[in-house]
């Protein structure tokens, strides 16, 4: 595996990449987007401002968006769900793995028709659910048109103290498949999220402000008797 030093050595020695991000004005909000071509494959480094924060009204004290891109990473290869793999470098700094893959937005637009399966839609839901994610759009979500599956990408946007926003990808599910929204999903990344206790969440999401790990914890726990696409989106908009 291999560890930050390794990464930073592979960055000055790469080649830095064109990385087009006109078509995406938000991406601008963060200081620094870079892409290297390394022996080892392909790096992104983000490094996030002070104004990225400032703006999302992110609570710096108890988690950079840096830190919370990465804790959410961290919980997701707990659970067993695939993301591409990452490293905090620093509070502000993180680099993951590029994947050769579209976003939401240019496969919808440019590449096809997405097909989605109700098992792993149902996953990435539960995922972006207790990570409590607002900004689950189409360009934060790559799809992999060999699988047909969905793979989340910038999660920095999570552990806040309120419920998340309605991901793109559950609301064209919504959509499209309501014939399979009541399915019983037999998944094992769930078995695995609900074996997980509070003790162990914290060791792996390290925020520090009670209230937003507070918030963390109880949406996990709101969680437990889910067992359906149906069931997630329920949850999304329930008033309680």
């Amino acid at each position: 595996m291999l560890t930050n030093s390794d990464i930073e050595v592979l960055i000055q020695e790469g080649i830095r990449l064109p990385f087009a991000i006109e078509n995406y004005p938000s991406r601008g909000q963060t200081a620094v987007q870079e892409l290297y071509q390394t022996n080892q494959g392909k790096f992104f480094l983000k490094r996030v401002s002070e104004r990225n924060h400032e703006e999302c009204q992110v609570d710096v004290e108890s988690g950079t968006l840096a830190e919370r891109e990465f804790w959410a990473c961290g919980f997701a290869k707990a659970i067993g769900l695939f993301v591409p793999p990452m490293w905090l470098i620093d509070k502000m700094t993180t680099v993951q793995v590029w994947l050769e893959c579209p976003d939401g937005k240019s496969f919808k637009k440019s590449t096809g028709k997405m097909e989605f399966f109700a098992k792993n839609v149902f996953e990435c839901a539960v995922f972006d659910w207790v990570t409590g994610q607002i900004d689950r759009h189409d360009a934060n979500y790559l799809y992999d048109y060999t699988k047909k599956l969905i793979i989340p990408v910038d999660s920095a946007h999570g552990f806040l103290r309120y419920e998340g926003a309605l991901p793109d990808y559950l609301h064209l599910f919504e959509v499209g498949e309501s014939g399979k929204l009541n399915r019983k999903i037999i998944s094992e990344i769930k078995m695995k999220l609900d074996k997980i206790s509070d003790a162990e969440f914290k060791d792996i999401v390290q925020l520090r402000g009670d209230d937003e790990l507070n918030a963390a914890l109880l949406r996990k726990k709101r969680l437990f008797q889910v067992k359906s696409v149906k069931d997630v989106l329920n949850l999304y908009r329930s008033k309680k």
